[in-house]
């Protein structure tokens, strides 16, 4: 799908050394990683894909703690921040992205749903099913 949308690269981790396909392409590692997966592998594997004194943004929710040496961070000072979800600008400026056709997300959503399914077609779904991307939930009386 990543390719689909435009992604010049694509590495499959599962398939390979994450952290070393990103260093073949970008020689030193990128200026910036974001995790968004929300677990213990894929955090070190974006701090290990980021340049010496690049920075890693914690997009995800984690959801449980996870087991984790800051020393990790003592050879590269990679620094490590984080997003607090959405602000109302961000939304309005994805909005006008929209708009103009600049952004374009249809090809993302695999999936549109009722708010009465949004349990087991939508949280269940997303949790089981890994081809799934974005479902969008219709409101009701929503046309």
């Amino acid at each position: 799908m990543a390719k689909k949308l435009g992604a010049t690269h694509i590495i499959d981790s599962g398939k390979v050394n994450g952290p070393e396909a990103v260093r073949e392409i970008v020689p030193g590692g990128v200026d910036v990683t974001f995790e968004v997966a929300g677990v213990a592998p894929t955090f070190k594997q974006a701090i290990d894909s980021t340049r010496a004194r690049g920075t890693m943004v914690i997009v995800s929710i984690f959801a449980r703690p996870i087991e984790w040496n800051p020393l990790h961070l003592t050879n590269t000072g990679v620094k490590i921040t984080s997003t607090i979800a959405y602000t109302p600008t961000t939304f309005q400026q994805t909005v006008d992205l929209m708009g103009t056709g600049q952004l374009k997300p249809q090809g993302i959503v695999t999936s549109q749903i009722v708010l009465d399914e949004i349990v087991e077609k939508g949280f269940e779904t997303l949790t089981n099913d890994k081809s799934q991307a974005k479902i969008l939930v219709k409101l009701s009386g929503e046309k």
